[in-house]
């Protein structure tokens, strides 16, 4: 690379590059000096020196004739750098406006795999500023442990449903504290929502497990509506004095079937059901064997 690409590259033009590298080996040159030395014709030269006298890369110093010196190289290349920064985070707040505008239409993104979902987990509660929701099970609640202790000791707000027993220092937890949970359910699923602004939801079945991440608000608010109802109807339950200390699988479901007569609630209409449902066919199953 010649003297001048160097120039070149930083913004100069051919010949202004030229008219800097000469004055900087040779210090201080009249206009018919720089012409000769440079190679910048004549007829150019001095529209080429005023302009850089113009930018402030060469100094004028006024006499019959003019003559010309540099401005210092390290001062140059700190004006540049300055310049270049200036430029960079223009274009950065710039740029980021239009990442805002795009992040508004609002993704739905898949996350494929039970690891990728707990890393993607972990870095949502490490961003979080105000507030967590999360309904959990306790094994993959023992993977978020760590990002989520430091998020209560940042002064987030932690919410945490669940149908296990598990504690968490400082977080507010929603529990059935049912000892035999596990099989319970036909599915794992879980929910986090962050700040009332993203949300992840999806069941674990291993390295096929697929999970939602979306800031879509229709579907964020799906999600905290999931666990905001299901608190309510485990406060409900708990008020009622339906609940103990410790609880095993099989009076959580008489609980359930005993509500869904008190309240005319029949297998269609509510998702609890689903559950107990579940439990019905799995006896029906073992009876028929």
């Amino acid at each position: 690379m010649s003297d001048g690409e160097y120039l070149e590259n930083l913004g100069f033009s051919k010949n202004e590059a030229k008219v800097y590298t000469v004055l900087l080996k040779h210090k201080l040159l009249n206009g018919y000096e720089i012409a000769k030395l440079s190679g910048v014709p004549r007829s150019m030269v001095y529209e080429v020196i005023n302009r850089m006298v113009g930018k402030g890369i060469l100094l004028k110093l006024e006499g019959d004739p003019n003559y010309y010196k540099p401005l210092e190289y390290d001062k140059l290349i700190r004006r540049i750098k300055a310049e270049t920064e200036s430029s960079i985070n223009r274009a950065e707040e710039f740029l980021k406006g239009l990442a805002g505008e795009e992040d508004s239409q609002d993704y739905v993104l898949n996350i494929v795999g039970f690891d990728k979902f707990i890393k993607k987990a972990a870095a949502m509660i490490d961003g979080a500023k105000e507030e967590i929701s999360l309904s959990v099970w306790s094994s993959e609640l023992e993977l978020m442990r760590k990002p989520l202790k430091r998020a209560v000791e940042r002064g987030v707000r932690v919410y945490i449903f669940t149908f296990e027993d598990v504690e968490l220092e400082g977080a507010v937890i929603f529990s059935y504290r049912i000892s035999d949970a596990s099989g319970l359910f036909p599915y794992r699923r879980m929910t986090l929502v962050v700040d009332n602004y993203q949300c992840l939801n999806g069941e674990n079945s291993g390295e096929k497990s697929i999970f939602i991440y979306t800031k879509n608000h229709a579907v964020l608010s799906l999600a905290t509506d999931e666990i905001v109802l299901n608190i309510f109807w485990y406060k409900f339950m708990e008020g009622q004095g339906m609940l103990g200390l410790k609880n095993t699988s099989g009076e959580f479901l008489r609980i359930i079937e005993k509500l869904g007569r008190e309240l005319d609630i029949n297998e269609n209409m509510a998702k609890n059901l689903t559950v107990y449902n579940f439990q019905r066919r799995k006896e029906d199953e073992n009876e028929g064997r």
